[in-house]
């Protein structure tokens, strides 16, 4: 027997819960095709966030996952609907919110220790405070002794750590990742998720985490939400029953391969 819990849509939609960080309510986002044609991108759905809580969207390609990100990170403006965070509603973006997007996106003049500092750059504040706190999280991720190697000096999976620590450093209360790893070699992603799990568990920012992995999510989340082919909707609520910390073992087990078939029929027959 599968071990997931499953909570409908209408249960995920309920009323949000003083715990409840991360609200979306009836969201939809229609994009204008010109000749007066418009493409749904994202139907109206609602879910919530807990606050802590590591929860990945999933889908396939082109259902409008990284759309329904983009509005919550308020980058990019709902057609109806509506996002709140801690409580208050999300209208621009937020600098308690830390984004990694699948491009490392990293400066290529600046070292890795100043590619980190840079969000302190731009927000005008004091960066030599804020040395230490970096240094430290390079560490953390493996890259003593990188602190000053350019992006070129770096492999794939150095720059995302690199992005990981500057999502991080300002300490976020809510962090956005957007396929950070899909572009990385099957054995560097492994890496990556062991190392982005075990800097979740360090610094417990409530995370929103979109991927086409069907492993990678249920390794690394509390629940997973499945998303509708376009024009994207919540179809599915699947909490991850599994302790923390995790090891990489875990995905070996037959409970791990249950959820994942699971996850995978779901996908493979989702509806319009």
């Amino acid at each position: 027997m599968m071990q997931a819990q499953i909570a409908t849509p209408a249960a995920v939609a309920a009323a949000g819960t003083p715990a409840d960080y991360v609200v979306v309510e009836a969201l939809r986002k229609v994009y204008n095709a010109g000749s007066r044609q418009q493409v749904e991108a994202v139907a109206p759905t609602s879910f919530t966030v807990k606050a802590g809580e590591f929860v990945s969207l999933l889908g396939p390609s082109g259902c409008g996952k990284s759309t329904l990100l983009m509005m919550i990170a308020g980058l990019d403006a709902p057609s109806q609907g509506s996002i709140s965070v801690a409580g208050r509603a999300m209208t621009t973006p937020r600098a308690e919110t830390g984004i990694m997007f699948q491009d490392p996106t990293l400066l290529p003049w600046k070292s890795a220790l100043e590619n980190v500092l840079f969000p302190f750059r731009a927000m005008n504040r004091p960066v030599d405070k804020y040395f230490d706190r970096a240094g430290a999280l390079l560490d953390q991720v493996g890259l003593h002794g990188f602190h000053n190697h350019k992006p070129r000096q770096l492999s794939g999976g150095m720059r995302q750590r690199v992005a990981i620590c500057r999502a991080l450093v300002y300490e976020p209360d809510l962090l956005l990742m957007d396929e950070p790893f899909s572009a990385l070699d099957a054995i560097t992603r492994d890496e990556m998720n062991l190392v982005l799990m075990q800097m979740w568990e360090e610094h417990h920012r409530t995370a929103l985490f979109v991927t086409h992995s069907i492993r990678e999510a249920v390794y690394l989340s509390d629940r997973v939400l499945v998303m509708s082919r376009r024009p994207g909707r919540i179809i599915e609520d699947i909490r991850i029953p599994f302790a923390r910390p995790r090891a990489l073992e875990i995905g070996e087990t037959p409970e791990f391969n249950e959820i994942c078939g699971y996850l995978r029929s779901k996908i493979e027959h989702v509806p319009h």
